[in-house]
């Protein structure tokens, strides 16, 4: 767990995951639903619909351009030296799990601890940090593989490179950076490992508090669940070590039939920021193939994506949730994916494995240096329709009472690359088509023209751009013309 960076854009980056569909009617039971188009304002004109869909994206412009300067520098949860603590706190129990495993010991006190000090294997197995305990650390770990540790430490990082000198020739190993900080557990358990061999395994790691350094620096982990939990089914007998591997003499040929890991409820708060991530669910199988050499390749692929996030923070003022759940077709994954000879992943000719994606966004963040917040409400639907298709069914976007409705589709090469996209967005009875090129670049004609502003069928005005610089035109009856730029 060497990285760990938090960021506030950190939830949205899982967009990446968008690369949906079915050719199967199983969809499960976790289907999303899709974002329906809002009501038209029968009070305005044809021409007012018009004018009124180009304003209410003139806002989402100047809002996200405020957005982005407000956030600017501000995005990062944790300094550089909160993401090195937090990485090395979490290395304390493994390596101490690992040693005890190691030695066959059934609990580790702070006075042992003290005592392997100069103890070189107990010292490489903690690698560039050495502990310090308080009286009432306590490590134990029983027959069955469980591990526990309770206490608090304090935490000594030295960290060392080898640096050329050009005066003697030699590389000399020299101190680059050192820090001191106390962690606290308080029921840390991880469950991750079982020393029987059995088809299937549940463990879990939790926690009901991480404390970690103190004053400005501090961070805290808390949860109150058990915290991680990992359901497993192998297609053979098999021993799982704490990576969740398979870790057995007689494992050439077992693949892992499913596998579940869930999230009940995590918070971190540090500095003036608190992120809370819950029902989080990811889950994953094998597929597999022996090769002419009798060598088992086998490849696991993730199906199941769903998280709930919550992110406030003071300055800017920020109070957001996001909810993700990206879930793609199991049936697909083990009928249309198979493994090549050379070890890749290739769908079967003329299938392709379905996945959904929805995801909502929802609360409020401060402009930079003013007390008016931006309201955030947003949600889409993405599916993937065809083997070199993916629609986005549905996207709803509001703000400051109006609503952008937008549909849309990509497609893509047979190397899943995209190579067009097509937009609708609506409002009313208003729309305008947008075309994007294989670069990601929006496609307009000789004269800059973006696309038509229609209402029922009726051209209205043009979206230009001119250089960047993007502006709506449209012409009056009596020869004027307003414009409107975004």
């Amino acid at each position: 767990m060497k990285v760990f960076k938090l960021t506030a854009l950190a939830f949205a980056s899982t967009l990446a995951l968008a690369g949906c569909g079915s050719d199967s009617d199983n969809n499960g039971s976790n289907t999303p639903t899709v974002p329906t188009k809002p009501p038209v304002d029968n009070g305005l004109s044809e021409s007012e619909q018009a004018k009124e869909m180009i304003r209410t994206a003139k806002l989402f412009v100047s809002d996200n351009k405020a957005v982005t300067e407000a956030y600017k520098g501000a995005s990062d949860i944790l300094t550089e030296k909160q993401e090195a603590r937090l990485s090395y706190t979490f290395d304390v129990p493994n390596s101490l799990h690992y040693y005890m495993q190691k030695k066959g010991l059934s609990q580790l006190k702070a006075a042992d601890i003290i005592a392997l000090a100069n103890d070189q294997e107990f010292n490489n197995t903690l690698g560039d940090f050495a502990l310090t305990p308080e009286s009432g650390l306590l490590a134990t770990l029983n027959a069955d593989g469980q591990f526990k540790l309770s206490g608090t430490t304090k935490v000594v990082v030295k960290e060392y490179d080898y640096i050329y000198n050009p005066n003697t020739g030699v590389y000399n190993e020299t101190l680059v950076s050192q820090d001191t900080f106390t962690s606290a557990f308080d029921g840390f358990e991880n469950a991750l490992s079982s020393n029987t061999s059995n088809t299937s395994f549940n463990g879990g790691i939790g926690f009901k508090s991480i404390k970690i350094g103190s004053g400005t620096d501090a961070v805290t982990l808390s949860s109150t669940t058990k915290g991680f939990t990992v359901n497993g089914q192998f297609s053979d007998k098999v021993v799982v070590d704490d990576e969740f591997d398979l870790n057995d003499v007689n494992r050439a040929g077992i693949t892992l039939e499913k596998a579940t890991i869930k999230l009940g409820n995590l918070k971190l708060s540090a500095n003036d920021s608190v992120i809370e991530a819950k029902d989080f669910e990811f889950a994953a199988l094998d597929i597999s193939k022996k090769l002419k050499d009798g060598q088992l390749v086998v490849r696991t692929i993730p199906y199941k994506f769903a998280v709930t996030g919550k992110m406030t923070k003071q300055k800017p003022s920020t109070d957001v949730t996001i909810t993700l759940n990206a879930t793609a077709n199991d049936a697909d994954i083990k009928n249309f994916l198979t493994v090549t000879d050379n070890g890749n992943i290739e769908e079967t000719a003329n299938k392709y494995v379905g996945m959904e994606v929805i995801l909502a966004l929802q609360g409020k963040v401060a402009k930079e240096g003013a007390t008016a917040t931006i309201p955030l409400d947003f949600q889409a639907n993405l599916k993937r329709t065809a083997r070199n298709v993916v629609e986005l069914r549905g996207l709803t976007a509001s703000v400051d009472g109006k609503t952008l409705f937008v549909t849309g589709k990509t497609n893509l090469d047979n190397d899943y690359n995209a190579v067009s996209t097509q937009f609708i967005v609506e409002q009313n009875k208003a729309s305008i088509k947008l075309s994007v090129d294989a670069n990601g670049d929006f496609i307009k004609d000789k004269m800059g023209k973006l696309g038509d502003i229609m209402v029922n069928g009726k051209d209205y005005g043009d979206l230009m751009d001119n250089k960047g610089k993007i502006t709506a035109v449209f012409p009056n009856s009596n020869g004027s013309v307003d414009t409107i730029i975004l």
